[in-house]
């Protein structure tokens, strides 16, 4: 039998997941990641692995600042649980603005994810991607930005 509660709880705590990175609120990914949690994004341009709760902490600082920032959408979750513990899949869209650099990506990807139930409550164990697409491309010099999402 599908166990809806746990599914729902852990569509939250990804959502949370995508909120927290784009405005970069580390104090709420602390909450939501595992202290051992393990990450994994594969693209046609980067390959980039992270072990632990402050390797995380220190590339999210890093990543996400007032000049590079963006917009992570998860959808179409599959979400499979087994006691504590649970899968998932999400088919990500994501935008990232590079100012320093000047350029845009656009892209997609699969998000692979194991979860489990510390002291009650649902972690992200292991979170990953592989791109399915990216475009990379100068900033128009006509858009303008209007607000950023970190100060």
């Amino acid at each position: 039998m599908l166990d809806l509660v746990a599914i729902e709880h852990i569509k939250q705590l990804k959502a949370r997941y995508f909120r927290g990175i784009d405005t970069c609120n580390l104090e709420l990914l602390r909450t939501l990641l595992a202290p051992d949690v393990k990450i994994r994004f594969d693209s046609p341009t980067y390959q980039l692995e992270l072990n632990g709760l402050e390797e995380a902490m220190a590339f999210y600082r890093t990543s996400f600042t007032s000049r590079r920032f963006g917009m992570h959408n998860g959808h179409t979750p599959e979400i499979v649980v087994n006691g504590d513990e649970a899968t998932g899949l999400w088919y990500l869209n994501d935008l990232f603005i590079n100012l320093d650099e000047q350029t845009m990506l656009n892209g997609s990807a699969i998000y692979e994810d194991r979860y489990v139930k510390i002291e009650g409550e649902w972690r992200i164990l292991h979170t990953g991607y592989k791109r399915l697409l990216e475009m990379i491309g100068p900033l128009d010099a006509q858009w303008t930005i209007t607000s950023k999402p970190i100060n």
